[in-house]
């Protein structure tokens, strides 16, 4: 009887410790599901940027409502985006300063940071609007977008990425 007893203590701890690492083991698969798909997501060049809002060189920061994005599918840019910022050179009388163009021109270099995050960076060919696009993307998809241009102050943009074929 008293050789019964230290299996009946035993066997309850080695169930918990298996329960445990078994856990563990489903919370670390589901950190890496994530990480995993933005990573084949970045890589096939397919995904869609969605601006939640727009910031300025001043510093104002506008919280967006209307359909704003940057479309990347494989071979082909478009991009939709606000411009609140300096203009240096214009037409007269000045026109939408938006940033919206469609190309296939254009240079795509993607490199991955700490933590599962990335940084992208788009050189779209003979485009007045932008001349470079640098993306910083977290692991968990949210994305800051900063468009540069030789005519123009820079803009940030901050949103979310996701798969090309959900919108």
């Amino acid at each position: 009887m008293r050789n019964c007893r230290p299996v009946r203590i035993l066997i309850p701890i080695l169930i918990m410790i298996s329960l445990y690492s078994q856990g563990q083991s489903d919370d670390a698969s589901k950190k890496q599901g994530p990480a995993a798909q933005l990573k084949s997501l970045i890589e096939s060049k397919r995904y869609r940027f969605q601006a939640i809002s727009a910031t300025s060189m001043k510093g104002i920061t506008r919280q967006l409502t209307g359909e704003y994005f940057l479309k990347l599918n494989i071979d082909s840019l478009e991009v939709d985006l606000p411009f609140y910022g300096r203009s240096y050179s214009t037409n007269y009388p000045p026109t939408d300063l938006s940033v919206q163009f469609t190309t296939t021109q254009f240079s795509y270099v993607a490199d991955s940071a700490k933590k599962g995050s990335w940084v992208i960076t788009i050189t779209p060919k003979n485009e007045t609007t932008a001349s470079k696009i640098n993306m910083s993307v977290t692991s968990s998809g949210y994305c800051t977008v900063q468009v540069g241009s030789n005519s123009r102050q820079p803009m940030s943009y901050y949103g979310t990425i996701t798969a090309l074929n959900d919108r």
